[in-house]
């Protein structure tokens, strides 16, 4: 004889989500945003040329030897970034696990504890941006980050890669998407070359008496002749390395100046070489006021791997691809990119 088999109601996870409120004002407004974006005449040509330039640093990284791996956007502990974010974190299985918000402690592992010495990640990112003040013009919560990491890289070695890689850059977009390009911006791209500009944002603050990091872009925007630059000694986040013999951090930013529609210089670029050791990670972390539990995992993924006696030699940055297209192409701002908007401290419709 048979048993019978009780039948099990299911419930499903959607049942159990509160529905959006179409009477919220929030909720029209951004749903009037997405009617915009959606009706946008030029959507198809502006994201031409986000896919555009999205290929062409993925094929250039290929070709130079990086591999891409999974895409992971769940993470026991994720860099926190060292500036007011919300922290988004997820129910997963029963435990509460973050939301990846950049993948830059995943990078630091995979090329200094596995085979592989060049790694990119042409991935989503979700960074919840707070007290963004007057800047919600280049803030998103979701965007896409070409980033990349390289074991024994070095600062150097890094400010030529990526000068060469913006110069090809743009050549590529005039010579494949110019017609577009001088619709929508006016014209072609300027022709760079490489290096880049570089200016030091410790130096110029106190030459020129600025107040802060975004004073150096504006003054950098000033003196470049509408071409990108490099903005370097940035004092923020825990990884990037400091050099106690030149006494200044090894990171950088690339930033574009204003063009056409867009009034503001924007950071499409972040980078460093890494902390060179992970005691000297660990203590920058403590100076930050990081709860070092929550970077457990981390730590003990590198120590029990590590063969290496904790140093760290590695260096890398990320491109963020909406805000490139954005100032590339001298739009309002960076949410002429998205079809379906994602403001920073607002509301999502769909």
């Amino acid at each position: 004889m048979t048993a019978s088999r009780q039948t099990v109601p299911l419930t499903l996870g959607i049942q159990r989500i509160e529905p959006v409120n179409l009477d919220d004002p929030s909720v029209l407004s951004a749903l009037e945003q997405a009617r915009r974006s959606l009706a946008n005449p030029k959507l198809k040509k502006i994201l031409q040329i986000r896919t555009a330039i999205q290929q062409y640093l993925c094929n250039e990284l290929i070709r130079g030897g990086y591999v891409h791996p999974p895409v992971y956007m769940l993470a026991g502990c994720t860099d926190p970034l060292n500036h007011w974010t919300y922290p988004a974190r997820v129910n997963y299985y029963g435990e509460e696990v973050s939301v990846t918000q950049s993948l830059i402690l995943q990078k630091m592992l995979m090329v200094m504890l596995s085979p592989v010495g060049q790694v990119f990640w042409s991935s989503p990112n979700i960074r919840m941006e707070m007290r963004i003040g007057r800047k919600d013009y280049k803030y998103v919560t979701e965007f896409t980050q070409v980033d990349f990491e390289k074991r024994d890289g070095t600062y150097e070695e890094m400010l030529g890669f990526l000068s060469e890689l913006l110069q090809g850059l743009y050549a590529h977009l005039n010579d494949t998407q110019g017609e577009i390009l001088t619709e929508i911006r006016g014209g072609l791209l300027p022709e760079l070359e490489a290096p880049l500009p570089v200016y030091d944002a410790q130096e110029t603050k106190r030459k020129y008496s600025l107040a802060d990091d975004d004073a150096v872009e504006k003054w950098g925007s000033q003196h470049s002749e509408g071409k990108p630059f490099m903005v370097v000694n940035l004092k923020r986040e825990a990884y990037d390395c400091y050099d106690t013999e030149l006494g200044r951090f090894l990171n950088y930013d690339i930033v574009v100046p204003p063009h056409k529609d867009n009034p503001y210089p924007v950071e499409c670029l972040s980078g460093a070489e890494r902390t060179r050791s992970l005691s000297d990670l660990e203590a920058r972390m403590q100076e930050l006021r990081y709860p070092l539990s929550y970077f457990a995992p981390f730590f003990e993924l590198f120590s029990s791997l590590d063969g290496n006696g904790g140093n760290i030699a590695c260096a890398g940055a990320g491109f963020g691809i909406e805000r490139l297209t954005y100032a590339i192409l001298g739009l309002k701002d960076v949410h002429d990119v998205y079809p379906f908007p994602r403001m920073a401290e607002g509301r999502i419709a769909l």
